[in-house]
C-alpha cells in the first residue's frame, strides 16, 4: 500500500519506507504525483495544460511517460509494472485505487462520515478530519495556478470543518475545542 501526504510536504510511505523531496524526482514528476493524488485520474492533454500554462513543449507526451515511469522506478525500485501504483493508458494516467491511501481522501471521507451522522457522533470525524489537515497543502511546492487553487480549496473546506467542530463541541460542553485552533492556526481566518 501507498499512503500519500499531500497536507504538509509532499510525502509517499510504503512498506516502511519514507520519500519526500528529491527521492520523488524533480519538480515536474513530484507535480505530476500531486496531481494524480489529488485527482485519482487525469486525461493526458488536462495534464500538459495543467503542467505548462502556457504552452506543452515539443515532446511533452515523452517527456510526462518518461517521468512517470522514473517515478514509479523510484517509489518502488525492486517492483515490476503488475506491482505500480500508477497505470499510463492511451488517454491518460491514474492511481490505482487498491493500491494508494490519499490524506485529501481521508480528509474527505471524513467530512462527509461526520455530514451524514447526527450532531453528537459528528464531532469525532471532525476533530479526525480538522488533525490530519494539521498543515498546509503541498508546502514544498512552487505555486503554479493549480497548486494555489487545491490549497485554497482545502483550506476553505479545513476552515469550514473546524468551525462545524467548534459549533458541536461548544453545543456539547459547553466550550469550544481551543486544540483545533491551535493545531493549524493558518487555517482560521
Amino acid at each position: 500500500m501507498y499512503e500519500i501526504q499531500l497536507f504538509g510536504p509532499l510525502e509517499v510511505r510504503t512498506r516502511g519506507v519514507r520519500l519526500s523531496g528529491g527521492d520523488l524526482g524533480d519538480d515536474l514528476s513530484r507535480h505530476i504525483l500531486a496531481l494524480l493524488a489529488l485527482r485519482g485520474k487525469v486525461r493526458k492533454a488536462e495534464l500538459a495544460g495543467l503542467l505548462w500554462p502556457e504552452r506543452p513543449p515539443a515532446g511533452h507526451l515523452t517527456t510526462m511517460e518518461g517521468q512517470l515511469s522514473l517515478l514509479c522506478c523510484r517509489l518502488d525500485p525492486a517492483g515490476d509494472e503488475s506491482d505500480s501504483p500508477v497505470t499510463i493508458g492511451d488517454d491518460g494516467y491514474a492511481l490505482v485505487p487498491d493500491r494508494v491511501r490519499v490524506d485529501t481522501a481521508r480528509f474527505d471521507e471524513l467530512v462527509a462520515i461526520a455530514a451524514g451522522r447526527p450532531h453528537r457522533s459528528a464531532l469525532r470525524p471532525l476533530v479526525a478530519a480538522a488533525h490530519l489537515a494539521g498543515r498546509p497543502l503541498l508546502e514544498d511546492l512552487a505555486g503554479p495556478a493549480w497548486v494555489i487553487q487545491a490549497r485554497e480549496h482545502y483550506r476553505a473546506r479545513v476552515a469550514a470543518a473546524m468551525a462545524r467542530a467548534a459549533e458541536l463541541s461548544q453545543a456539547l460542553r459547553g466550550e469550544a475545542p481551543h486544540a483545533l485552533f491551535v493545531r493549524a492556526p493558518e487555517f482560521v481566518a
